[in-house]
């Protein structure tokens, strides 16, 4: 069996990075493949990908290839963002506000199961002030 020689993460220079990734857009290959037959860790290379994403200028691909590249990409930019209605908006409030109350009751529910539990089992009544006379 032959044995892959492990390299330090710093020791990657760019210029590499860039041939792996070029390599790897132009052939199509899934990462699994790229990373298996430059020898590096697929993690790497995801890491790679995401950090030349925002730059894919520099890997010197073709137009075609780029425009493929932006195509894919599935990230919100800021035009999409502004191009919510206000509609849309209020609905995604109103979503996230009923799964607040949603969670708030449940959270009341088991501390008031609690509370009943620990007057039940252990005779205590934990709404009752530590300090006061009876």
């Amino acid at each position: 069996m032959k044995q892959k020689k492990v390299i330090n993460r710093s020791a990657y220079d760019p210029s590499f990075q860039f041939e792996v990734l070029s390599s790897h857009y132009s052939s199509g290959e899934s990462l699994s493949v790229t990373s298996f037959r430059y020898g590096i860790n697929r993690g790497s290379l995801c890491r790679w990908k995401n950090l030349f994403e925002n730059h894919p200028e520099s890997l010197s691909l073709s137009e075609e290839l780029l425009t493929k590249l932006r195509s894919m990409r599935k990230k919100r930019t800021e035009e999409d963002l502004k191009a919510l209605t206000s509609a849309e908006s209020l609905q995604a409030e109103i979503s996230r506000l009923r799964k607040a109350l949603e969670y708030s009751e449940l959270r009341n529910e088991a501390l008031s199961e609690l509370l009943k539990i620990g007057r039940e089992e252990y005779g205590i009544d934990l709404l009752k002030k530590v300090g006061a006379k009876q």
